[in-house]
């Protein structure tokens, strides 16, 4: 059972000291059938469960799937010190990030670095679901007071706003304020070749890319993403690593029947899987669990993980790794076509860069 931390955050120096004290803990993987067993941090207008909170993952990131009825949404706001990642399970938002403002549908994806205004507003008729992360951990504390203020009559955002300065989110006063990243929208990620042969070499390519500014993202679709496919494997990369400063990499990935992304563990980041259609079955360490839409799995580095397709149809899921870079062993796959294709040289390659089979 999930032992949550029991601190009160009043201030933005308590909200430091839970992210300091999320950091001492230890990770656990985990596969989750469905979100229904998360924490509810719901309020008015969102039915929001984790699939992740700072207590399991030392403070990395938290997760939540929201399910947005109409009329909801959040007002332009920024956090000076975590990123945001967004992916539109279902239904259409209208959404600002950065200086692109546009109406969004299932299948787009936002990355939102710290410094950048976001803001979304569900103005269809029926409810939109929003697969969204954090990182480092700690938004969800502010989503679990903001249910507490909704017990209390506090619903509006206004009212609301020194509450998530608290936690570091500041909610814009005037719509037409500006974050300091905000004029990023529109820079273009720089190309840097990984050039990786070695370990070493891995390890000098994620210094370069954390040397890269974070640049927000905001793709309508799957099909507007880069194309790294290989056989069996249809993967669209939604963030690269260029562009979040090695961060995060972000994989859309339609997997055909019978194909598998074999067992394989990181040495140096953690990864996460949202299944969003068809049947798949997840072996995270030591335990296999055939899963469906709406599961959800952590695996902390140094973890085993096994993705198989063993139904008829199609699945369909996003897969991210937290810090980024695998670039290259997408690059090798796709070049290559297939697993059996590769060499004992691709291998080696595939282990420098920290994919490191069986």
């Amino acid at each position: 059972m999930l032992e949550r931390l029991d601190f009160a955050v009043g201030s933005l120096a308590d909200f430091t000291e839970l992210r300091r004290r999320f950091s001492a803990l230890p990770m656990a993987p985990k596969i989750m059938p469905s979100r229904d067993t998360g924490v509810d941090i719901s309020s008015p207008g969102r039915k929001s469960l984790t699939l992740l909170v700072g207590e399991e993952t030392a403070g990395v990131m938290y997760a939540t799937e929201a399910h947005l009825m109409p009329g909801f949404g959040a007002p332009p706001h920024h956090q000076p010190t975590e990123e945001e990642l967004w992916y539109i399970v279902d239904g259409e938002l209208d959404v600002r990030v950065g200086t692109q403002a546009t109406t969004v549908r299932a299948g787009a994806f936002a990355y939102i670095p710290r410094n950048t205004t976001h803001t979304f507003k569900n103005n269809r008729t029926a409810p939109a679901r929003l697969l969204a992360w954090d990182s480092p951990a700690g938004h969800e504390r502010a989503f679990e007071e903001m249910g507490r203020k909704a017990a209390q009559g506090i619903v509006e955002f206004p009212a609301l706003r020194s509450m998530f300065a608290n936690y570091g989110v500041m909610i814009h006063a005037d719509p037409a304020q500006v974050a300091p990243n905000d004029h990023l929208t529109e820079t273009r990620a720089q190309s840097l070749a990984a050039g990786v042969r070695t370990r070493d070499d891995f390890l000098l390519y994620r210094e370069a890319l954390a040397r890269l500014p974070k640049l927000p993202s905001l793709l309508p679709s799957r099909d507007s993403a880069p194309d790294l496919s290989w056989s069996g494997t249809d993967l669209r990369l939604l963030l690269g690593s260029e562009q979040s400063a090695g961060q995060f990499n972000v994989a859309d990935i339609l997997l055909a029947p019978g194909n598998d992304l074999p067992t394989h563990r990181h040495e140096l980041s953690e990864q996460c899987v949202y299944i969003l259609g068809g049947r798949l079955d997840l072996t995270v360490g030591d335990k296999t669990q055939q899963v469906g839409a709406g599961a959800f799995a952590f695996i902390p580095r140094d973890t085993r993980l096994t993705i198989a397709n063993r139904s008829e149809e199609p699945a369909h899921f996003v897969l991210w790794n937290t810090p980024g870079g695998q670039e290259p062993v997408y690059a090798l796959l796709h070049k290559r076509r297939n697993w059996n294709a590769l060499t004992d040289a691709d291998r080696a390659l595939l282990g420098a860069c920290d994919f490191i089979l069986g």
